[in-house]
């Protein structure tokens, strides 16, 4: 039986990852192409040899299985390719805590350094580290005051019956309030209206799509759509009920 090949680590060898947001380059301006020049330069003054450049163009750095150029980053670092990973700033790998602390772990196990032009955390160091870790607590604090302020923010539009979150089937935005769409409210109550009578959910789906009811979207309507409609329009879930003007929400629990 052959030996397992394991691949040699070239010395000095670097991957970079870049991302960018919508907002962030319109709050931030820090494009891909600045943040991947940057990482050029300092990859060259550094002398070390660039593998790959990564980049999640237009994501934000929330969920890590929705970033393909962060899952590939991962595998790159599991083959054991490079011996540095170099970033504009730790942000723009994440802001989640854990995030960061699991893949300096996972670099750490694969005798990766971790550098950023932004800081200057260099992860070869004891005190590397220590910067590395501390800017990871910032970050997750600035997260959570992020969430704090939208939630604070969401729940004073709540108390002023201003439209949180997306606009309901049956009703449409005027403003920040909203109000009833009449051939969807009809359809609302027509829908309910059966159910209560009887009919099954397909029964019902069938109804609609022969009778050429159109959904927002322009396609066929589905089981879960009706359904929608029977819960959240029979009072089922207040919580989507809440998003609605106070108008808005009496008229709709009226017809239910």
């Amino acid at each position: 039986m052959g030996e397992e090949v394991i691949p040699m680590k070239a010395e000095r060898t670097a991957v970079g990852y870049v991302r960018c947001s919508t907002t962030m380059q319109a709050t931030e301006g820090v494009t891909l192409g600045n943040q991947r020049e940057r990482i050029e330069a300092y990859c060259r003054f550094k002398g070390l040899t660039v593998a790959e450049i990564v980049e999640d163009a237009g994501l934000s750095g929330g969920v890590n299985r929705d970033r393909p150029g962060f899952l590939h980053l991962l595998d790159i670092i599991e083959t054991g390719r490079v011996t540095v990973l170099v970033l504009y700033s730790l942000e723009r790998l994440s802001r989640d805590m854990l995030t960061l602390l699991a893949l300096e772990r996972l670099l750490d196990e694969h005798d990766v350094e971790l550098h950023t032009l932004e800081g200057l955390i260099d992860t070869s160091t004891p005190d590397g580290w220590m910067s590395f870790a501390m800017r990871a607590f910032m970050g997750e604090m600035e997260r959570r005051q992020i969430r704090h302020r939208t939630r604070k923010a969401m729940q004073y539009k709540r108390s002023r019956g201003e439209v949180v979150g997306a606009v309901p089937y049956g009703c449409q935005r005027n403003g920040a309030h909203l109000e009833p769409v009449a051939e969807e409210q009809a359809t609302i109550a027509k829908v309910n209206e059966r159910y209560q009578a009887g009919d099954r959910l397909a029964d019902i789906v069938r109804w609609m799509n022969e009778e050429g009811i159109p959904t927002r979207a322009g396609t066929p309507w589905t089981a879960a759509q009706a359904r929608k409609l029977i819960r959240e329009y029979a009072g089922s879930f207040k919580k989507t009920a809440s998003r609605m003007g106070t108008a808005t929400r009496q008229f709709i629990e009226a017809i239910a």
